[in-house]
């Protein structure tokens, strides 16, 4: 499958810095806030040992990858051992967040017989891995709710107890809501100022919909 022309976000250093407040300020007040939710997520999950949870918001720009970076530091501070994807596979920006090439990563992977070890990447954090979009392929989005996906999963949660999934937005595609269903549940990421309250009550009419449990609620300050 020959890769389309790729269409990385570009992300300035405030940004980017933005993504990591868990691990650079873990006195900040917004630090503090990714922890409560990690551990309330933690409570909502019950027993299961391993959860598997999809990084979404009503529309785009408004914190998804900034909370899925934080949450997935948080979950590896508390000594989980924590794989973060990047599942935005139109518009990725987890490899220029951790200065690593996009591919191969999961479009890749789920498109050829490429071994899953191939699209994971060590981070500087400890217990914490990821896998970046990878090539823009056409049809990608598509492999998100396909048998491939499964295998994905299946091999990720042997070897990981917390996978977060950082996807497209709920009002933007119907990516998020497909690979929630394949999961434990989602996140819901709103932000302070930009959210409108219809569009986020419809993000929620549509993962209710989708019979998605919303096993928490992130307000995007930045």
């Amino acid at each position: 499958m020959k890769p389309l022309a790729h269409r990385e976000k570009k992300l300035d250093s405030r940004a980017i810095y933005g993504c990591f407040i868990v691990h650079n300020s873990p006195t900040a007040a917004a630090a503090e806030q990714y922890r409560r939710i990690r551990n309330n997520i933690r409570i909502a999950a019950g027993k299961k040992e391993r959860i598997s949870l999809v990084i979404t918001s009503p529309s785009p720009g408004e914190g998804k990858t900034t909370s899925a970076v934080n949450l997935a530091v948080s979950f590896a501070q508390r000594g989980d051992k924590v794989l973060l994807v990047d599942a935005n596979v139109k518009n990725p920006a987890l490899g220029q967040v951790f200065s690593i090439k996009q591919w191969p990563g999961l479009a890749d992977g789920l498109a050829s017989n490429m071994d899953f070890t191939e699209t994971v990447y060590p981070t500087d954090v400890e217990r914490l891995s990821i896998v970046p979009g990878g090539s823009h392929l056409p049809g990608a989005a598509d492999l998100l709710d396909s048998q491939a996906m499964s295998e994905f999963l299946d091999r990720a949660r042997n070897e990981y107890t917390v996978i977060l999934f950082d996807c497209s937005a709920v009002l933007e595609t119907p990516d998020a809501i497909a690979l929630a269903g394949r999961c434990d549940g989602a996140v819901l990421v709103v932000s302070s100022g930009k959210t409108q309250q219809k569009k986020a009550l419809e993000a929620k009419r549509l993962l209710d919909f989708g019979k998605v449990r919303i096993l928490g609620s992130l307000l995007n300050r930045g």
